[in-house]
């Protein structure tokens, strides 16, 4: 059941609405927020009823767009064309809310200077479906209760005391629904090479993927505890994890992983700022 978005008020701007922004809107939507509150400016966002929606902040401002809340969701080279826009009116009590890879506190407060509040949100494909994790980080003088309202109908929050690791953040919870989704792609790809047909194969993995996370969450237990319950000496279980936990090539691989996505939004942080 959806979570209720309790304790937040007040009227929504979105900049920038694509699959992050429009699955956290979508959420809250779905959670009670009035569409008359929101106010969308992206020119190829999905429609959504009751939600206007313009083309440009120009347009936005032209019909007497006002808003107390102020989400930025587009891509994190635009973030000068669009603070030059809005910082004159993201002042007072205004929040600033920031979705952006590399984009860091001391970044929007340089851009947004007289906000009530910058708020750094790392959410991730999840909260779609209120299964999602939020790691979030404050300047100013952030409502914590309407920002934490705000979060609960996507799923887990974690409050960070400061921004320093918000870019592995990005990577590991960001963008580690797509890593997953890819093992879950090429374990069904090795089941389909070895006589599954491709639909079982799929099918398989993603209860399997799914079955084991949520017995882990429900568990408590580490991982190695479980991995001890399914894994008997000499046995099947046994022989695969010799071929993943050969020379720790496993670790090492996604090790790079998420140092290749952490480094690529640092990049992105740097052509926000001109730097690139």
């Amino acid at each position: 059941m959806t979570k209720a978005l309790r304790n937040f008020s007040g009227r929504l701007l979105l900049v920038g609405c694509g699959n992050m922004a429009g699955a956290m809107l979508d959420r809250w939507l779905a959670a009670g927020l009035d569409p008359a509150l929101v106010a969308i400016v992206d020119p190829f966002a999905a429609p959504r009823a009751g939600i206007v929606q313009h083309a440009s902040l120009g347009e936005w401002q032209a019909a007497g767009g006002v808003a107390d809340w102020i989400m930025l969701g587009m891509k994190p080279q635009q973030l000068g064309d669009v603070a030059d826009i809005l910082a004159p009116l993201a002042t007072g009590e205004v929040h600033l809310l920031s979705i952006l890879a590399g984009v860091s506190l001391s970044d929007l407060a340089a851009r947004f200077p007289d906000a009530g509040a910058q708020v750094r949100i790392l959410p991730n494909l999840a909260a779609r479906i209120g299964a999602g994790v939020s790691a979030v980080a404050t300047l100013g003088d952030a409502d914590a209760k309407a920002i934490n309202a705000l979060l609960d109908p996507l799923g887990q929050t974690v409050i960070l005391a400061d921004d320093s690791t918000m870019d592995l953040v990005t990577a590991f919870t960001g963008s580690g629904p797509a890593f997953v989704f890819r093992l879950i792609e090429s374990y069904a790809a090795a089941g389909e090479r070895l006589g599954l047909s491709a639909e079982d194969a799929l099918a398989l993995a993603t209860a399997t993927f799914g079955g084991a996370t949520a017995l882990l969450a429900d568990s408590g237990e580490k991982p190695g505890v479980l991995i001890a319950q399914v894994a008997s000496k000499g046995g099947t279980t046994q022989a695969g994890l010799d071929v993943l936990d050969s020379d720790g090539q496993l670790a090492a691989l996604l090790t790079n992983v998420l140092r290749a996505a952490r480094d690529r939004g640092r990049e992105l942080a740097d052509i926000a700022r001109g730097e690139g």
